[in-house]
């Protein structure tokens, strides 16, 4: 999986992220997920993802589903590589 982000907008907020009803909207989500380890109403599990922004040190925090598998299939992808977790 890539991304193709354009320059200048690394850290800023994208559009149609839903304004301040959309953040409102993620944080009830993500507290939904802390608290039952699922994603409200669809039920598979899910886990919030939090973030330190290299340069600005700003916590970023995010609701990411997951799927339950064997341990030794974990891995991160990054541009160019895939390391074993």
């Amino acid at each position: 999986m890539s991304f193709d982000t354009p320059a200048g907008t690394r850290g800023g907020r994208q559009p149609g992220s839903g304004g301040a009803v959309g953040r409102w909207m993620q944080k009830r989500v993500m507290n939904r997920i802390r608290s039952e380890r699922k994603m409200p109403g669809l039920g598979f599990n899910a886990l919030v993802l939090t973030t330190i922004g290299r340069k600005s040190g700003a916590e970023r925090q995010t609701p990411v589903g997951w799927f339950p598998g064997h341990p030794d299939n974990v891995q991160i992808e990054l541009p160019g590589r895939k390391l074993a977790v």
